[in-house]
């Protein structure tokens, strides 16, 4: 692919890949904390479509690649997109990263239209024209019927074209119907290592998304980080933390410390459900660093 160049001629970002700061402010926490991202080349298959290809760099230019246990960090892969003129970016999902997509194919099915409107969460434009929703927990193998695919394996694409009044937060792998090629995760909670608060909050600002998770734990800035609801800040507060502890009382501590604390958590069982709610989802946890 040729690469894009501005009247200076430096590269900059193809029509169809958002500058990282985009990425990082309207992206879910989750896709930020992963490893598993690439670009992707748009090369023809042999039934004259165009196909998303996985690529990484080989002398001086980006090669088609077996992406099963490959991938970078979004910055990493943004840059590489970048400097290659690759055609976006994508993530590579397995049975342990504990995400999954619903493929919905352009024009929208009537029942893919019912699950945009049933199933919450996380949704934007694929480069196709569809539409892709996220949502946390497992699938062990892809599942595909009319206009709809559920995806837990391969490479997924992503824009980050947001489709508005959905906010950041990931959907439910269970709330999908299971007619609708979807099943209840499958995978087993992973659980993090235990660390300090202290230790939790240092590595989450230091981390990929640092910056708005600052801005949501110490600033209270919900409206301005883009999240349509306290409430649902709130979930994405635990799921940022999450992401380092996933022991209930701990983050209950470390959630009452912010400036998201709020009247409505002392009613009932509000925040105890919600921390519930950000655990049964699942996902990818920190681990100690090998050696």
């Amino acid at each position: 692919m040729t690469r894009t160049q501005n009247q200076e001629g430096n590269a900059f970002c193809p029509p169809t890949l958002h500058r990282l700061a985009h990425l990082q402010a309207v992206l879910p926490a989750e896709l930020l904390e992963l490893e598993t991202w690439l670009p992707w080349l748009a090369l023809p298959r042999g039934n004259g479509k165009m196909g998303k290809v996985p690529s990484l760099p080989k002398a001086g230019a980006l090669r088609p690649i077996d992406c099963r246990g490959a991938g970078v960090t979004l910055a990493e892969a943004h840059g590489l997109a970048r400097r290659h003129g690759a055609a976006g970016i994508g993530i590579v999902l397995a049975s342990d990263t504990g995400l999954s997509v619903l493929d919905l194919d352009a024009p929208l099915t009537l029942a893919a239209q019912a699950l945009l409107r049933d199933v919450t969460g996380y949704a934007e434009r694929s480069p196709g024209g569809g539409v892709h929703l996220w949502l946390g927990g497992s699938l062990s193998r892809n599942r595909r019927q009319a206009g709809i695919e559920a995806l837990g394996q391969g490479f997924v694409t992503v824009t980050g074209a947001a489709l508005g009044g959905r906010g950041r937060a990931l959907g439910t792998l269970g709330s999908v119907p299971e007619q609708q090629g979807s099943a209840p995760p499958d995978s087993p909670r992973a659980v993090a290592p235990t660390l300090a608060d202290r230790e939790v909050l240092l590595r989450l600002f230091a981390a990929a998304n640092g910056a708005p998770a600052r801005a949501l734990l110490e600033n209270g800035d919900w409206a301005g980080l883009g999240y349509c609801s306290p409430s649902e800040a709130d979930m994405a507060a635990v799921r940022m933390l999450r992401f380092y502890c996933t022991d209930p009382e701990q983050l209950r501590r470390l959630m009452e410390g912010t400036a998201l604390r709020r009247l409505k958590w002392e009613q009932g069982d509000y925040l105890a459900r919600t921390i519930r709610h950000a655990l049964a989802l699942g996902g990818p946890v920190w681990r100690v660093p090998a050696g």
